[in-house]
């Protein structure tokens, strides 16, 4: 018999009492902040929550989920549970699921897996660890298989499901990657075994699994593509391109961070470019919209359209450790990723950004008396700050400088200095109260151990910083829908991004005539004729802006798309010459024609220069009309690509060869000094073969990647 049961659904909007009762909106506190507004989510420093790594969505494939973790007791190890949780945002109701670990959504459907320890014991590698699916649909939680310590995700049409076996019974770290059909009990299929494998990620789009597998040298792997039955393995990303990865929202890319925004074509391994995609750094990447169009990271998103990116900055989740703790950032990372519609940012905060002080460095500090800063507004007379990670204490401020400091409180100068631009918070709003550290997790005992060799008890405030409660940022509204007449009708078509739609809202002379959103598929006539707007609402309830406006006569029948018809699109072209315009024909016979690409909504996203039929140069435009990406061509093939900001300062430059591939890449200190190189790469046919970073040269020889003087 199959094992499914049932959840249980605690609404916490009732319940009021209940931690993390009431989802919280406030504005950006940013003055010049671009964020549209933000939602908490959760509302307990004391416990722990996390909605998954940056490249592992949170969010359900309609955008009315939204699923995390609640790490409500001390870790025991890699065999433990913890509450896996749904917020709804349409009703605001939350589902416990289940005690497991690693929840994540289906490509396709409104199903969430995780894994879990089999209650009856057994080898975490046998039937020591189960896979489960929950049915956002019904309540249903249903074993699908077994053995995988380590969940992965589904194939872009659910069939499988993929995760990581551990064999714990075998001398060092051994990791198998693996298969099982999406069906009740359905046995584990080892797929790759040949070498450690992990973190599987399939395509959204195309038949291609990613998994993290470092080799030796660093053109070896540090991710490995496969086909779904494991065959066919090739290297995706080599270690000396790697960062931290994801696939894009529509498969295109896998995305490369810790970097300007980058990606390798997924039909493209290496050795093959490795492409320019934007003018924004990223650190962790992550897809923002199913569509493939943006991208996001922790404090910034880009549209890859225009190639544009937009800065969405924020006081930083951060934890303070002493020094003798390396690089731990699991607990407080921000780990944002994007909605299917890319309206919406999830990551995680342990600061309470909405009303504690923030503001950065403004010179270089290693041995002063003075900090210098944008701005002391909100922060206490004295006290204690946080500059990325190192407690600054003081005794006094003036406008715009802390003064009397001390650098490294706690044993936390782990960097020695601290530099222009880092981020500076109050340590002090870092902390639980008294009442929030009588229920909090008892601490990580590496960082009890750490703190005690540094000298300090358990008194140290090192062991009182909040954890991380769960957070969406509002980046974009969603994209309107539009009305149109057709066979003596009208149609309702949704907007270009419609995932997350649940229904629509009709205005008719500026006033709303319907109560509840009419559902994709409806269809009526309308009673009283008049100018007819339709908007668009997701699950969530953000709404798009108003459609362009239809005069409509009474009687008319209304009919509410579920998808645009194949005779429509968002976009047209328009050729010119000599600034009139004119028809295709005679703009590739001219001497020289512009050709520009119109959107409906957006006016001229792309602008063409064409000598007697042959494409000499293009710019694609951002929402102010600026050409950040300017590319020149030789009709088809790409010689050149060059990425600007907004405000004309070139970031990068890309060199193309007669074979379409990469010879060269520049790239500029645009932020502080435009004319100054900050790296620059060159390449045959795919290979690094020489980069200059700063004043550090390496060049390939043979198989290895080399410094030389």
């Amino acid at each position: 018999m199959y094992r499914t049961v049932l959840a249980v659904t605690s609404i916490l909007l009732i319940c009021a009492t209940m931690a993390g009762a009431v989802i919280t909106r406030f504005a950006d506190p940013l003055p010049d902040g671009k964020v549209i507004e933000y939602w908490r989510l959760t509302h307990d420093p004391a416990i722990r929550v996390h909605a998954n790594y940056h490249n592992t969505d949170c969010f359900s494939p309609d955008g009315r989920h939204v699923c995390y973790t609640q790490f409500s007791r001390a870790n025991v190890g890699g065999l433990d549970a913890y509450p896996v949780r749904i917020m709804d945002l349409h009703t605001g109701e939350v589902t416990e699921v289940d005690a497991g670990d690693s929840p994540r959504f289906a490509q396709q459907h409104n199903w969430l897996f995780y894994c879990r320890p089999n209650p009856e014991g057994g080898n975490p590698w046998e039937r020591g660890m189960e896979v489960w699916r929950y049915d956002c649909a019904n309540g249903e939680r249903t074993l699908i298989t077994w053995g995988w310590e380590f969940l992965g995700n589904t194939n872009r049409d659910d069939t499988y499901i993929f995760g990581n076996q551990r064999r714990r019974d075998l001398p060092g770290k051994i990791f198998h990657t693996g298969r099982a059909r999406i069906a009740p009990e359905s046995p584990m299929e080892i797929i790759f075994d040949a070498q450690n494998a992990i973190r599987p990620l399939c395509n959204p789009q195309h038949d291609v699994i990613s998994t993290r597998s470092r080799g030796e040298g660093l053109f070896s792997s540090s991710r490995l593509w496969m086909d779904l039955d494991g065959g066919n393995v090739r290297i995706g990303v080599p270690r000396v391109q790697e960062g931290h990865m994801c696939w894009s929202g529509d498969g295109m890319w896998q995305l490369v961070g810790n970097a300007q925004a980058q990606g390798r074509r997924w039909d493209e391994p290496f050795p093959s470019d490795l492409h320019l995609l934007a003018n924004q750094r990223f650190g962790d990447i992550s897809p923002c919209g199913r569509s493939g169009r943006w991208i996001c990271g922790d404090y910034g998103m880009a549209d890859l359209r225009s190639g544009d990116g937009t800065s969405l900055p924020r006081a930083p989740s951060v934890i303070c450790y002493p020094i003798n703790i390396s690089d731990t950032s699991d607990p407080y990372d921000a780990d944002g990723k994007g909605s299917p519609d890319g309206t919406k940012i999830c990551f995680v905060s342990n600061y309470p950004f909405d009303t504690a002080p923030y503001t950065r460095v403004t010179e270089t500090v290693t041995e002063a008396d003075s900090l210098p800063v944008e701005s002391t507004d909100g922060f206490p007379e004295s006290g204690e700050l946080n500059v990325l990670g190192v407690v600054v204490g003081y005794r006094s401020k003036s406008a715009t400088s802390f003064d009397g400091i001390e650098i490294g409180r706690y044993n936390t100068n782990r960097y020695g200095f601290v530099k222009a631009n880092w981020p500076v918070t109050d340590f002090a709003a870092r902390l639980m109260t008294e009442e929030e550290q009588q229920r909090a997790v008892e601490p990580w005992s590496w960082l009890v151990d750490a703190v005690k060799a540094s000298g300090f008890d358990e008194d140290c405030p090192l062991l009182r910083q909040r954890m991380t409660d769960l957070y969406i940022s509002v980046v974009r509204l969603p994209d309107p829908p539009h009305l149109r007449e057709a066979d003596g009708g009208i149609e309702l078509i949704p907007g270009e991004n419609h995932h997350e739609t649940f229904g629509y809202r009709l205005e008719r002379d500026g006033v709303g005539i319907n109560e509840e959103p009419l559902r994709p598929g409806a269809e009526f006539t309308l009673a009283e004729g008049g100018e007819y707007r339709a908007i668009a609402v997701e699950w969530s309830d953000l709404r798009s802006r108003p459609s362009i406006p239809l005069q409509i006569a009474a009687g008319t029948r209304l009919k509410v798309l579920t998808e645009p018809p194949e005779d429509f699109s968002w976009t047209s072209v328009a050729w010119r010459v000599d600034g009139r315009l004119a028809a295709e024909q005679e703009a590739m016979a001219a001497p020289e024609a512009i050709r520009e690409t119109l959107h409906l909504h957006d006016g001229i996203i792309r602008r063409e220069r064409w000598e007697r039929g042959k494409m000499v140069y293009a710019e694609d435009l951002n929402a102010t009309g600026s050409a950040t990406r300017r590319c020149t061509y030789d009709g088809d093939r790409m010689l050149e690509r060059e990425y600007w900001t907004p405000q004309d300062q070139r970031v990068s430059f890309e060199i193309f060869d007669a074979d379409g591939f990469k010879t060269e890449q520049i790239q500029w200190r645009h932020d502080r000094r435009p004319d100054e190189e900050s790296d620059h790469w060159w390449y045959d046919r795919g290979w690094p073969v020489r980069r200059v970073k700063q004043n550090d040269t390496w060049e390939r020889q043979g198989d290895d990647w080399v410094q030389v003087q």
